[in-house]
């Protein structure tokens, strides 16, 4: 199995930047395509088309703002177009925030190209009319373009400088309306003064969106998002390994039993049972290794075609045909002469009565029992003046009694042996030592030593654990999906386009999503959003606390305060979403969008970290 990191150089190295719809990306998933196919799972690129950047958008909507604010003044045209700027201020600040809420906004009208997401399904065999239970695994593989927004001088600060950009928008249409107000004209010119300060603001962002597309580059994303990625593959290893994977996954085409009539349609001969397997009292059910051979020993049968074989199912014995000769007879004499054989080594030894031959199978008398006429009732004893009590009973020694099969002898006396244990506590418990190294083989399942109300259940449990401990049960009641999705750098949408296309199938389903957890602390998003902040679901916020509590895994809850996730478009449409991520001392991931996030600044230990507690979720969900 390979190391998570190397699937971190493979596409932060050799594959290096992943834009949205180019064919670095499509390389991408390819490459992830074949992993997951590798493992034996039901595999899908889904396409779609996607916006390549997010940045003309932003700009569109900053530019039309500020001369909202601009041609709503007193000074421009005496003020009459103040209602219009206020229409159109209050329709970018609306359509802004949904934009920011992964809805729909300009971002959507940009220029779009190809874009796809690969979707894996782990799906085990299950009764009819069992529902599993789902759980996504989501990681995005695209990397994003470099700004100076994310610059290492200036990223500490995104939280307030977003926040900023949020509120000049939002704001501008209310001042706008401000002044539209009768009673508001003695305030003016300052009151126009203070909305152009407000949505002035704005020209910082569009500067730096439009140098953004400009001169800068986009960036290997090895911690945003190859290392997500990697660690989904190892939950992926980790549920399904290669070698149970042909055994666990659902075959597309079921098994066929065929039966005699198929092998004559196919015009070949059944394959033999195998007789070494079979115990040595069924040594007279040998089948017929050549067809016109007859069976050795009291089990005699008459000589078949050469096709006969096949027309008995391959050596199968009919049993709706078989005669049953009673205790001490002989089996039914022929009804034709017997035939000549070639090879006299076939039939018992010359002391033994010669080979009976007749029409239908027939079973040798000690195993078919006694005839209906030879069965004699059993007697019944006399009893003396008190019952009989006081007389013994006459011991019976045929082979085959109760005490032979107790392995005691005729000299064994009950009575003797009772009083010499004395107690049930005398009888060798469970890991005892005694004579056969397996312990007391009673009917007695143990008591509670210590008066646990909870012993029965939890001795049920060791039980049904032992019976089953071959069988991965964690598994076997989930369909774990992975997806890897595209386009998530330029506005969730390959997120978006999954939960359109397969929204209905994972309604109830629990969806963790992995990004950036290769380098800093890691933990996972308690509440996530650019235009509101969305609560993690308490389920999965309760599986991470008991699974961080248990396997003494020190992962914490934090509100992530920077962009969009793979969950905020699940959480905002009402789905069980959960983020895991890694984060600095600013609560923001590193080298986040910037040339420094390279496969070298990235921490192979902690995708590992990762990959086991999302896999340990998964397994507890």
């Amino acid at each position: 199995m390979a190391e998570l990191i190397d699937y971190v150089r493979t596409l932060a190295d050799e594959i290096g930047p992943r834009p949205a719809t180019t064919d670095a990306e499509h390389r991408a998933a390819e490459f992830i395509e074949s992993v997951f196919a590798a493992r034996g799972l039901e595999t899908e690129l889904q396409e779609f088309d996607s916006p390549r950047t997010y940045s003309w958008a932003y700009v569109l909507y900053h530019v039309l703002t500020i001369a909202s604010a601009v041609v709503a003044g007193p000074l421009v045209l005496k003020g009459i177009l103040v209602w219009p700027a206020f229409a159109v201020s209050a329709l970018v600040a609306f359509f802004l925030w949904m934009d920011l809420d992964t809805r729909f906004g300009l971002t959507k009208l940009m220029p779009k190209g190809p874009s796809q997401n690969v979707i894996a399904r782990h799906v085990p065999r299950q009764r009819r009319g069992e529902k599993l239970r789902k759980i996504v695994v989501v990681a995005h593989y695209d990397s994003a373009k470099s700004s100076l927004a994310f610059a290492p001088n200036m990223v500490s600060g995104f939280g307030v400088t977003f926040t900023l950009l949020k509120v000049s928008t939002f704001l501008t249409p209310v001042m706008i309306l401000a002044m539209a107000l009768p009673w508001t004209q003695v305030a003016e010119p300052w009151l126009w003064y203070a909305t152009l300060v407000v949505a002035g603001y704005l020209l910082i962002p569009t500067v730096i969106n439009i140098h953004r597309e400009v001169a800068m580059g986009f960036v290997d994303g090895a911690n945003d998002n190859a290392s997500g990625v990697a660690a989904m593959i190892g939950v992926m290893e980790r549920l399904v390994p290669a070698p149970d994977a042909a055994n666990l996954v659902t075959g597309q085409f079921p098994a066929i039993r065929r039966d005699t009539g198929t092998f004559d349609e196919l015009d070949v001969e059944p394959a033999p049972i195998a007789t070494e397997d079979l115990p040595d009292d069924f040594s007279w059910a040998e089948p017929v290794d050549e067809p016109r051979r007859g069976r050795t020993g009291s089990f005699a049968a008459t000589p078949e075609p050469a096709r006969a074989p096949r027309e008995s199912g391959g050596g199968i014995l009919d049993f709706d045909t078989m005669e049953f000769a009673a205790v001490g007879e002989e089996a039914p004499r022929p009804r034709a002469a017997a035939p000549s054989f070639d090879d006299e080594s076939d039939w018992a030894a010359p002391s033994a009565p010669a080979p009976v031959v007749s029409g239908p199978d027939v079973l040798p008398a000690d195993i078919a029992g006694p005839a209906v006429d030879e069965y004699e009732p059993p007697r019944k004893e006399k009893r003396g003046l008190l019952g009989g009590f006081g007389k013994k009973r006459k011991e019976r020694s045929e082979s085959g009694e109760v005490k032979d099969w107790l392995g005691v002898d005729d000299s064994f006396d009950a009575r003797k042996a009772g009083a010499e244990i004395g107690s049930w506590d005398n009888f060798p418990g469970e890991g005892d030592d005694d004579d056969d190294g397996f312990g007391w083989k009673g009917g007695w399942a143990g008591d509670d030593p210590i008066g646990d109300p909870e012993f029965a259940r939890n001795e049920a449990a060791r039980i049904r654990r032992r019976v089953t401990e071959s069988f991965d049960r964690e598994l076997l009641e989930k369909e774990v999906w992975f997806v890897a999705t595209g386009a998530e750098e330029v506005g969730t949408f390959g997120m978006q386009a999954f939960l359109r296309d397969y929204g209905d199938d994972v309604r109830d389903a629990l969806i963790i999503n992995i990004d950036g957890c290769g380098a800093g602390a890691l933990f996972w998003a308690s509440a996530e959003g650019m235009a509101r902040r969305y609560r993690a679901d308490h389920r999965l916020v309760s599986l991470a606390r008991r699974v961080s509590r248990e396997t003494e895994t020190i992962i914490k809850p934090r509100v992530y305060k920077g962009l969009s996730t793979d969950a905020t478009p699940a959480l905002a449409r009402g789905f069980k979403a959960l983020s895991i991520m890694a984060f600095d001392s600013s609560g923001l991931p590193k080298n986040w969008h910037w040339k420094t996030d390279t496969a070298a600044n990235v921490h192979p230990e902690l995708i590992e970290k990762t990959a086991d507690f999302v896999t340990q979720m998964v397994r507890e969900a």
